[in-house]
């Protein structure tokens, strides 16, 4: 009996392709304080990248801005509401 393949096969391992961010859905995240005072939070992502220490995990670099600000005379956006 001999086991074998019908045709010769081949493949190629190469690198990666490149990531990119395809979407980005801005939000802003606000935060009253007991004061009265709001925290007003943004998340901006700069980069993604594959990790190639962990196949499958990707690096994020990314800056937190955040501004506190004295209570506002009007609520500026209602409970659960997301700004895009």
């Amino acid at each position: 009996m001999q086991l074998g393949y019908l045709q010769p096969f081949s493949f190629h391992i190469g690198p990666r392709p490149e990531l990119r961010i395809a979407d980005v859905r801005h939000g802003v995240t606000e935060i009253r304080l007991s004061d009265g005072r709001l925290v007003r939070a943004m998340l901006h992502i700069k980069s993604v990248k594959a990790d190639p220490n962990e196949p499958g995990a990707i690096e994020l670099s990314y800056n937190l801005i955040a501004e506190v600000m004295t209570e506002p005379d009007v609520p500026i956006h209602a409970v659960h509401e997301t700004v895009q």
